[in-house]
């Protein structure tokens, strides 16, 4: 049984006489707990999707009612704290780092936005499952998308629609598609939610192909065909014998088919995809940005140099100004090493690194036992998610970010699984 929180509401009875306002006022109050987390979620997802002037305002006061909720909640959720205290490592580890970290100030802030982080997650697994988190963020991608195609674009040459470069649109653009379509083909979704889910997804791939980002566009043909294939073993399971037989044949040809070809015509794969989205072998420079950063790790293996304690352009003598003046970067802009791994690795050190991917492949690992376990398009999506960052955290970073939308979507699908043993199935 989930609990249902604010307990005392329902004892609370009314004088039959009020009046309109009365009548609205208790109405709010008797707002069900689920629904409030439902709301608030989905005004969150609007806020994280993307940024935009004054978003703080809302943002922050948020952030401070779900750490609130999280101390309130405690004894409803400390049996699952109990079964995922692994995530809570990670911002442990970033608040210890002020003792040998550059900027204590930046470290400070950035381990009290993951612990929120963390709390928040924890926060929306108690009561939502892992349909609402999906209708929610349905929602908030949608806004943009639609913003996107009827405005237009709002940042400079990179920009496209109201997302600041053509990755970013691509990125988040990928995250409606997969989420769409998980809700279009999901069976146990209202009609109208499958339906307008439905026109979102097709206004999500048709902004992919607008970015002209390579992975949005790599990434949406891989989730669609995960997605299809989840859709596949939805009520079979993955070994139901029709399952197991398609799933061979088809990789089979697939596979000899690929091989055949390229090898016939000695066709250079990598090559020919780079060159279609105007990459070359260093993946605009990526590869350059990489050789830096091992070079940082090699001077502070273990430990890093803490958040904020690498990227200081303005000091003539450090090796970052360097890298801002061959990327012709503006010193007051924000730049990183453009791989999830080597960006925490320089900051966190080899033992943070280590941290964060024990919380990262822990939750990956919840939400793929909760696909094994029932294959429905709701888990599917949680995989999908997973499987995104997977791909993404080569090229850009974000693995542990505070506040970061796929990180957070991916723990609330691992602790909604982690809910549902501790408590039950609801």
């Amino acid at each position: 049984m989930v609990p249902s929180g604010d307990k005392a509401y329902s004892s609370i009875t009314y004088p039959v006489h009020c009046t309109h306002s009365e009548v609205a006022r208790k109405a709010l109050y008797r707002l069900d707990a689920k629904k409030r987390d439902h709301l608030l979620l989905t005004l969150w997802l609007i806020v994280t999707f993307k940024q935009f002037p004054m978003d703080e305002l809302i943002l922050y006061p948020l952030s401070l009612y779900f750490g609130y909720a999280f101390v309130r909640d405690i004894d409803d959720l400390f049996p699952i704290v109990a079964k995922s205290w692994v995530l809570f490592l990670f911002p442990t580890w970033c608040i210890m780092s002020v003792l040998w970290g550059v900027n204590p100030g930046a470290i400070l802030k950035s381990a009290a936005q993951g612990f929120l982080t963390v709390m928040i997650c924890y926060c929306v697994a108690l009561r939502l499952d892992r349909r609402d988190v999906l209708v929610s963020l349905v929602i908030a991608a949608g806004i943009f998308s639609i913003a996107s195609l009827v405005l237009p674009a709002t940042g400079g040459k990179a920009s496209r629609g109201v997302f600041a470069s053509k990755n970013s649109m691509g990125l988040n653009m990928v995250i409606l598609w997969s989420a769409a379509l998980c809700v279009a083909l999901d069976y146990g979704q209202r009609r109208f939610f499958r339906l307008v889910a439905g026109v979102l997804a097709v206004c999500a791939l048709a902004l992919v192909f607008i970015s002209n980002s390579a992975t949005a566009v790599l990434l949406a043909f891989a989730l669609l065909i995960l997605i299809l294939l989840s859709k596949m073993l939805d009520g079979r399971g993955l070994f139901h014998p029709v399952i197991l037989f398609w799933l061979t044949l088809g990789l089979s040809l697939l596979l000899i088919g690929a091989s055949l070809l390229f090898s016939a015509a000695n066709i250079d794969v990598i090559g020919l995809v780079l060159d279609k989205f105007g990459k070359d072998a260093t993946l605009t420079g990526r590869t350059v940005l990489w050789g830096y950063a091992l070079d940082q790790i090699k001077e502070n293996p273990l430990l890093g140099v803490g958040h904020g304690g690498f990227w200081n352009p303005k000091d003539w003598t450090h090796v970052s100004r360097k890298i801002f003046v061959e990327f012709y970067k503006d010193f007051n802009a924000t730049f990183t090493f453009h791989n999830a791994y080597l960006q925490t690795a320089v900051h966190q050190g080899l033992i943070g690194l280590g941290i964060a991917l024990l919380a990262f492949f822990y939750a990956i690992w919840q939400v793929f036992v909760a696909m094994v376990r029932r294959c429905e398009m709701p888990q599917a999506f949680f995989v999908s998610i997973a499987a995104m960052i997977l791909a993404r955290n080569m090229t850009e970073p974000g693995l542990m970010t505070p506040f970061s939308l796929m990180t957070m979507v991916l723990y609330m699908g691992a602790l909604i699984s982690v809910r549902e043993r501790v408590f039950g199935i609801s």
